[in-house]
């Protein structure tokens, strides 16, 4: 597993490479998410992964978010344990149609702590 800084011309986008779990520990992926301090929830993932991870088998009710923008968007919600370095948290995986990249929220980095130091320092578990 890593963490790294994609680079300079995007503001150093902290990235980290991981592993999702299903909530049964069945099935994993492991796939890079871009940290976004402005996301609340847990991760979100492209669709083709939530259902690789057979997460629609373990859903919640949908809930409705808002973008940046401020639009809002109908999400598909379950379980998932987010592993990296040997932590393991469990947290809510989040999906919609058009999602492309996966994403890191605050419910994680609060529950693993992060530390970011642009373009040096970048580490989860502190």
């Amino acid at each position: 597993m890593s963490t790294y800084f994609e680079n300079d011309k995007l503001n150093y986008a902290p990235y980290i490479k991981a592993t999702l779990h299903d909530p049964l520990k069945r099935k994993s992926v492991t796939l890079e998410l871009m940290i976004d301090t402005g996301f609340q929830g847990g991760v979100l993932i492209p669709l083709n992964t939530y259902v690789e991870l057979g997460l629609n088998l373990f859903e919640e009710p949908k809930i409705v978010g808002k973008t940046a923008l401020g639009d809002k968007v109908e999400l598909r919600v379950s379980k998932v344990f987010f592993e990296y370095n040997n932590i393991r948290v469990l947290c809510n995986a989040y999906t919609a149609l058009g999602v492309k990249k996966a994403l890191l929220g605050r419910e994680v980095l609060r529950k693993t702590g992060l530390l970011y130091k642009p373009p040096h320092e970048l580490r989860i578990g502190v």
